[in-house]
């Protein structure tokens, strides 16, 4: 498989940013050099998911499987369900590329239902499963399913006249998060 050049440049630069981290024989959570590191693998880690996405689009056959590929949207008796196979991000990393992509791919993955439920009251159930056996369901934040679901067309809005939402937490060796409306 041929990777096309600013795919390869991507890595290329991730890769030096973790050899220049890899210097330092002991590292410390309070690090500035760990801190702008997570920060430049983030943005490089986004940047590199629309080059392989792009990539993708435009070739036949061998295409690169990648997380985004696993994230599912399924309608059975007006119920549409939906499977996102990461973490949610914590409600401090709002901001974040990661934040952006799972909007990026809810989006992607429900507009074959658009308008399904843009003139209705909608109660969104959110399932959130963790490699944790005790962790606060509040600590994660929703947001990114709300703001997918408005860009892929699903909902109008998220405002308190069109959904409310209900989130539990479970266990599970797999995180993931299950969402059902």
């Amino acid at each position: 498989m041929q990777i096309r050049n600013e795919l390869y440049h991507s890595l290329q630069s991730l890769n030096k940013s973790l050899n220049n981290l890899l210097t330092d024989a002991c590292l410390s959570p309070t690090d500035s050099k760990l801190e702008r590191f997570l920060y430049t693998l983030e943005k490089q880690r986004f940047e590199i998911y629309e080059q392989v996405r792009f990539s993708n689009d435009i070739t036949e056959g061998n295409e690169i499987h990648f997380i985004d590929n696993d994230y599912k949207a399924t309608l059975k008796n007006n119920i549409l369900s939906l499977y996102i196979p990461e973490k949610l991000p914590n409600l401090k990393n709002r901001s974040s590329y990661a934040h952006k992509q799972i909007i990026l791919n809810i989006a992607e993955t429900t507009k074959p239902y658009g308008r399904l439920f843009y003139d209705k009251f909608i109660i969104v159930i959110v399932k959130i499963f963790q490699k944790r056996k005790v962790w606060d369901v509040d600590n994660r934040t929703v947001k990114p399913i709300q703001d997918g679901l408005i860009h892929g067309g699903v909902i109008r809005d998220d405002n308190l006249f069109n959904c409310c939402y209900m989130v539990q937490g479970f266990y599970s060796d797999t995180p993931h998060i299950e969402v059902l409306f």
